[in-house]
Order: C-alpha cells, then sequence, then structure tokens
C-alpha cells in the first residue's frame, strides 16, 4: 500500500529507517532491493510478487554488545488527529543512531545513524541522508542540533497543497531535537544565545548564579485557572456510558441473538432522482436464496407515510414517482441479514423517465 498507492504507512517508515531488504519475485528471477529502492520503484506488476521482508539484526552489525560503551537509541514517532485511534498521522518518524563515549570530552559521539520521514504529504517515507552525513562524529550540542535542524527542514518539504504545512514541518524538528535532547552537554550555547526558547545571554539568573550557565530545558509546565462564574459549564466530566463500554460490558444490537424464525429486511433504493417505477425485478438466484416477500407501498394498507416534517409530510417508500435518489422504493424480506443485503443489491428497477417535466426550472 506504501508503495502503489502512497499510503501514509507507519510501518513503512519503521522499515525504512532499519535498512530493510526486499525479496521480489518475477516469473523465475529473484531479486533483493533495500527499502528505499523499492519505494522509489513503480508499482509492481500482475507477474511479480513480494516475497518477504528482511530486517537486519543491528546489534550483531554495529558490534553492540552488553560488554561494551557502545549503545543503540532507537524510537519512533508519530502525531495524528486521534492519537489513540486509527486516524492517518500528520507526520511520522524512526530514529536511530550509535553512540558512544567521546574520548577527549564527556559527551557522546553519534556514530552510524538512520532518520526516516514520512506521512507530510509526499509519495512515500524519504531518509533524512544528509542529516545523517552532517551528525554522523559529532558530539550533540545546542548548536550542532541547530545546524541539524536547518538542514532537515530543507530536505522535509510539503507539498503546497498539503494540510497543516507550518505544523508538520515544526513536528520533523521537533522529533529530530526530542532525540538527542538528553545527550547534549548541559554548558553547550547556541550561537544566537537561545536555548529551547528562551535567552540564557540575556538572563538575569546567568549572572546571579555565579556564572553558571541554564542547562537545556527537557520539559515544562503549564497552568491554565477556569473561570468559576459558569460552574459547572466547562467542567470535564465522564461520558455517560464511557465505564461501560470500554469495559466491553455494554451490549449493542448485532449482540443481541436474533430470535427463531427471525426474518430480516434490507431496503431497495432509488437510483435516479426523478422516474416513475414501473416494477422490482430480482434475480432467479436472489429469489433461491431464502427471500421471503417484496414490501412496496402497495402493500400499505394505510397511508404511506414516513414522516411529518415543518415542510410537509414525506412518503414511507416512493409511489408511483421517485423523488430523490436514495429514496426508498421498497423492502425486501429474507431469511438472513447477509441474503436480504444481496438480494437488495441485485433487485433491478425498471425506470420510465420519459415526457417528464425537470423539478427545477432555471
Amino acid at each position: 500500500m506504501a508503495q502503489r498507492n502512497h499510503f501514509p504507512s507507519d510501518i513503512a517508515t519503521v522499515l525504512l529507517a532499519v535498512s530493510s531488504l526486499v525479496n521480489l519475485m518475477n516469473g523465475l528471477k529473484s531479486e533483493e532491493i533495500t527499502m528505499e529502492e523499492f519505494l522509489r520503484r513503480h508499482e509492481l506488476d500482475s507477474k511479480s510478487i513480494l516475497v518477504s521482508v528482511k530486517i537486519p539484526n543491528w546489534d550483531r552489525i554495529m558490534s553492540i554488545s552488553l560488554g561494551t560503551k557502545m549503545k543503540l537509541l532507537f524510537e519512533t514517532y508519530r502525531v495524528a488527529p486521534r492519537p489513540l485511534g486509527n486516524a492517518l498521522p500528520y507526520l511520522n518518524a524512526t530514529l536511530m543512531a550509535k553512540i558512544s563515549r567521546c574520548a577527549s570530552s564527556n559527551g557522546m559521539v553519534v556514530g552510524d545513524c538512520r532518520f526516516a520521514f514520512g506521512a507530510y504529504g509526499t509519495k512515500h517515507a524519504i531518509r533524512a541522508t544528509k542529516v545523517e552525513e552532517f551528525l554522523t562524529g559529532k558530539v550533540p550540542s545546542v548548536d550542532v542540533l541547530y545546524e541539524a535542524v536547518k538542514l532537515l527542514r530543507s530536505i522535509v518539504v510539503l507539498d503546497d497543497d498539503t494540510s497543516y504545512l507550518a505544523y508538520r514541518s515544526s513536528l520533523a524538528a521537533g522529533f529530530l531535537f526530542e532525540f538527542f535532547s538528553h545527550l547534549v552537554e548541559g554548558n553547550a550555547e547556541s550561537p544566537n544565545g537561545y536555548v529551547n526558547g528562551y535567552s540564557t545571554l540575556m538572563s538575569p539568573a546567568r549572572h546571579l548564579d555565579h556564572g553558571k550557565v541554564s542547562t537545556l530545558l527537557t520539559s515544562g509546565k503549564q497552568e491554565v485557572e477556569l473561570n468559576k462564574q459558569y460552574h459547572p459549564v466547562g467542567e470535564p466530566i465522564a461520558k455517560s456510558g464511557a465505564v461501560i463500554q470500554a469495559s466491553g460490558e455494554v451490549v449493542y444490537v448485532d449482540d443481541i441473538p436474533s430470535p427463531t424464525n427471525c426474518l430480516h429486511g434490507a431496503f431497495i433504493f432509488s437510483t435516479k432522482p426523478l422516474a416513475r417505477v414501473k416494477g422490482i425485478e430480482l434475480k432467479p438466484k436472489s429469489v433461491a436464496d431464502g427471500v421471503n416477500a417484496v414490501i412496496s407501498f402497495k402493500d400499505i394498507l394505510g397511508e404511506n407515510l414516513g414522516i411529518k416534517t415543518g415542510f410537509g409530510p414525506e412518503p414511507l417508500f416512493a409511489d408511483d414517482f421517485t423523488r430523490c435518489t436514495g429514496q426508498y422504493i421498497a423492502l425486501l424480506v429474507a431469511d438472513t441479514q447477509k441474503h436480504a443485503d444481496m438480494a437488495a443489491d441485485l433487485a433491478v428497477v425498471d425506470y420510465d423517465m420519459e415526457n417528464l417535466e425537470p423539478p427545477i426550472y432555471l
């Protein structure tokens, strides 16, 4: 889906960052390519098969073991309109880096690293190779991250028609900053004197604390005082029924077993906005699959009334004429819901549209 339909896949971004290998087979020919090559290719034809995706063992590749001073950092990031739901992300990222202790300072040196970003308006996820090359061999500091973020912004470029342009762009920079922020040395400063959004050069606290420079902020807190004038309006409250729904104890209609000899119905809808209904024909196969009856306005003993509104009464079923696309024409009744739905989809309505005046004159 990520390669063929440009789906903003989270797993594709992860596979790209860990340098996965894709096994393809076309006829008797087998081919192994990187995930990056696979995503850039044209979609697979009908003769090609994706056989497997192989994820390398990075601990073995980077020679990382329990006894070494080398570590492998790995984080995935994702921001979406509904973080706990199935909403497509505004931006996703997978960041991986090998770090080791620097011999000339107390910091950590960045070794081999992989940064992948996706779901920001492009066809597929990409590797930020220029940022990887820039950070390799460097000790993370504020000015190094500052330059890395500037470089990343030039790589993660969004199309003009992408929604939330500035927000998505800021997410990419934020992910990179968060990934390395705990490695930044406490005495580091950016060239313009700003650390995490505030000035250390102009801060009075710097001069009052015997020359110590404020360290890099890693957390923050904001308090919002609510207006009590209209209490309890605006007060957060638990949703009615949330506990029983979240626990799975609530009973929905589809959870209730059907009684013995129960019949099920499915509506046959009009596909014409204004037409005469001459008749309804069922395919022979659908009649054999448990269809019991087809109920239309002719079978109503009283008034064909569906609802009364301020604009006047509306019929339950279309009578001799349909009044809109999607209007109920008939109700098909069968022994199961599946048979009713299938038969309703296969029903053929005979329309007549000759000598009908248009409903609206322009």
